[in-house]
């Protein structure tokens, strides 16, 4: 959790549904990351699954690591 969380709570009904709140927060997030804090960055989780898949944890650590290579 984060300053952001804190002060707005995890549920907050006059918060903009996801996507929006990240425009409203992003100048104030640009400023506080410039100064190497994290206490506005964006810590939600999407709802978009395209593009997912089930794999194993091996699977995907081989999968990653072959893109480095």
């Amino acid at each position: 959790m984060n300053r952001a969380i804190n002060e707005l709570g995890p549920i907050n009904t006059d918060v903009p549904e996801f996507p929006l709140a990240t425009a409203t927060m992003t100048a104030l997030r640009k400023q506080v990351e410039q100064s190497g804090s994290s206490d506005f960055s964006s810590l939600w989780c999407g709802k978009n699954t395209e593009g997912c898949e089930e794999i194993s944890a091996v699977d995907l650590t081989r999968k990653l690591a072959s893109l480095i290579e």
